[in-house]
């Protein structure tokens, strides 16, 4: 166990921008774009989502506001905070594919690989301590900054509905689901191992390849393109879609929401239960295996 923790702690040392600083990045970011909102700075406008303070002039949404229920105002704050937290998960996303991608082959580049290999550790241990990097830690991680955001969020949106004289100060904070992070943690653990075939096929990539990035994208492309023009079907493409895709199988959100749903806690058993799941984890685990393999036979100077 010690020597899991030491080899996690160097993993996060060596990779601190993009699983320490870039969540709080983002989540200082979304906050002050919050914030400037409920100062009437600025508005965030998509196609499904509208935050505004413009929004509280319609006399039927301060009405509804004053007469939504407990359950109602939950659900509201729950998908709200949701929609201003996604950009922190599309970051652990982005920051776990380029985890992937540089961990075994910036050790052959820097030539680290000869240091770590001569520690009393084996190449299967060190790749599963990396795979708990990218699957559990990750995740973890980015939580704090998460809910920094939503205290800095139901704060400033307390303070605007108190002086604007349209809900009490306490009108969110009494709705406010204190324990949704838990939800949160393991909705991620899901999405990792949903995704867990391209995250593993990537770290493939850069245990063996000179060029991680072609050895990670060049395979998938021939196979797409010899399957649409050879069988006329993308079956390949629409299963590496599927993989990157939030997996979620709740009704947790209003409609207007459902593109970005999240995993409830009640999912977990829906979700071991499917066959595409465990056919995931079957590829991943030959994907594994690889990567163990070319990690012992790796040599630092086929990188230069």
């Amino acid at each position: 166990m010690n020597t899991l923790k030491a080899l996690i702690r160097r993993e996060l040392q060596e990779h601190k921008w993009g699983f320490v600083y870039l969540p709080w990045i983002v989540g200082a970011f979304m906050s002050l774009v919050v914030v400037m909102v409920y100062l009437g700075l600025t508005e965030v406008n998509t196609e499904n989502f509208k935050f505004s303070t413009d929004v509280f002039a319609d006399s039927e949404v301060v009405q509804s506001m004053k007469e939504a229920t407990f359950e109602q105002r939950r659900a509201a704050i729950k998908a709200g905070l949701f929609v201003l937290g996604f950009p922190l998960v599309i970051a652990l996303g982005f920051a776990i594919l380029a985890y992937s991608l540089s961990t075994f082959f910036d050790e052959r580049k820097d030539k680290s690989i000869i240091f770590w290999r001569s520690l009393p550790v084996s190449d299967s241990f060190t790749v599963f301590s990396k795979l708990i990097v990218a699957l559990v830690v990750a995740p973890l991680l980015v939580i704090p900054a998460l809910l920094f955001l939503h205290l800095v969020s139901v704060t400033a949106g307390s303070i605007y509905f108190a002086v604007s004289d349209i809900v009490p100060f306490t009108w969110a904070w009494q709705a406010y689901p204190w324990l949704d992070w838990i939800r949160v943690i393991f909705s991620l653990w899901m999405q990792t191992l949903w995704t867990l075939p391209i995250i593993t096929w990537i770290m493939l990539a850069g245990a063996y390849s000179r060029k991680p990035v072609v050895a990670a994208i060049l395979p998938p492309v021939v196979v797409v393109l010899v399957e649409g023009v050879s069988l006329s079907s993308s079956v390949f493409l629409d299963s590496l879609f599927e993989r990157v895709q939030p997996w979620s199988r709740a009704g947790s959100f209003p409609k207007e929401y459902e593109s970005l749903g999240v995993a409830e806690l009640s999912d977990i058993p829906l979700l071991f239960g499917m066959t595409e799941f465990w056919v995931g984890i079957l590829i991943s685990s030959v994907f594994i295996y690889l990567t163990i393999y070319f990690r012992s036979k790796s040599d630092y100077a086929s990188v230069e």
